[in-house]
């Protein structure tokens, strides 16, 4: 754990705009605001994941303030709490904790980042990259969707470069439409690497390369599977923690969406009276792409063309063990152009 005690470049007031607290949360170099009154009380906290959402929900010329975005129950502590820091990070899984006095003064940050562990890496993983990119429109026809470059990186190198600091291995990536193309980025951008290449003649599913997997030599017990058109923050070693204790069949991995309707909407609470709630914002836990499947549980399939839907569905009417861990709000999906250009803002200002 680290103490922050300069503190000033990261409070805020309620009204400060959203174009300036994306300014100030790159350069506070933290990924955190405190939001203060005058006498610097606290009032609440924003996130990249909190940032996040307003734009996902308000597009990118939102012009929010800082009380609309902010979390206004934020998790803190007192100095006299000291010997519970701890507890806090792991229980709710952050990464700063402000600690205030008890009239919620704020004095300092603390900033705690888990240790990795090295004993649980004994994972094969499968970067599913076959699919066509229809959605992301005629600029890219010619250019698979795990290639396309963000600030000279492509989709699939930043997931590569995740699992590279966490320490996996034993990379795999199926591979069907424009699949050449895919094999000679690589080689060219990572000319080392030793990935296992598989290529699917024909469409498998979404979940039909796993069952190719399997067939190889060396396949350890529990296979990390990840879209190639994702883009996220997380701390997979700790997903993979999550399903080995639970002795979960497969683990979905779910993230935090949020969507701003763009109308106002009509609560009836009987046939005389209703309420009016102006464009809500509703909350969604959504698949994010990343899934932990136990092998032995593949094996069972006789099948080696399935949807990952199809696969979960089935696994549940076996009465197998399955479950969710929630990565949190570091992730979006680049499926199409739009989802594209937001990524990029992002990735920009330093936000995934």
């Amino acid at each position: 754990m680290k103490e922050i005690n300069n503190i000033e470049k990261f409070l805020i007031s309620g009204s400060e705009s959203l174009e300036n607290i994306l300014t100030l949360m790159e350069k506070g170099a933290e990924r955190i605001l405190l939001v203060v009154d005058v006498k610097k009380k606290l009032l609440g906290t924003i996130t990249d994941g909190d940032i996040r959402r307003e734009l996902i929900s308000s597009g990118l010329n939102a012009s929010s303030n800082a009380q609309k975005i902010m979390n206004p129950a934020p998790i803190f502590s007192i100095d006299k709490e000291k010997d519970r820091w701890s507890n806090y990070f792991i229980e709710n899984e952050i990464e700063h904790l402000p600690i205030c006095t008890e009239d919620k003064i704020v004095k300092k940050i603390i900033r705690y980042t888990p240790e990795k562990n090295n004993l649980l890496k004994n994972v094969s993983v499968l970067i599913f990259a076959g699919g066509k990119g229809v959605r992301m429109g005629d600029k890219y026809s010619n250019t698979p969707k795990a290639i396309i470059e963000i600030n000279e990186q492509s989709l699939i190198a930043r997931i590569l470069d995740n699992l590279g600091n966490e320490g996996f291995h034993n990379i795999s990536i199926a591979l069907n439409h424009e699949s050449e193309k895919i094999i000679n980025y690589l080689n060219e951008k990572i000319p080392d690497n030793s990935f296992n290449f598989i290529i699917e003649d024909e469409p498998l599913g979404t979940a039909g390369a796993l069952f190719e997997l399997i067939k190889q030599d060396g396949i350890e017990e529990n296979i990390l599977a990840i879209n190639s058109d994702i883009l996220f923050q997380s701390n997979l070693t700790k997903f993979l923690d999550h399903h080995i204790d639970l002795e979960n069949d497969i683990t979905v991995g779910t993230a935090k969406y949020s969507y701003k309707l763009p109308y106002g909407v009509v609560h009836e609470e009987n046939v005389d009276q209703f309420s009016i709630e102006e464009k809500p914002i509703q909350n969604f836990n959504v698949l994010s792409g990343i899934y932990i499947v136990n092998k032995e549980i593949l094996g069972r399939f006789k099948t080696t063309k399935l949807d990952m839907d199809n696969l979960i569905k089935t696994i549940q009417e076996m009465n197998n063990s399955i479950g969710y861990y929630d990565i949190g709000s570091k992730w979006m999906d680049v499926g199409n152009e739009e989802a594209l250009e937001l990524a990029k803002k992002f990735i920009d200002a330093d936000r995934i």
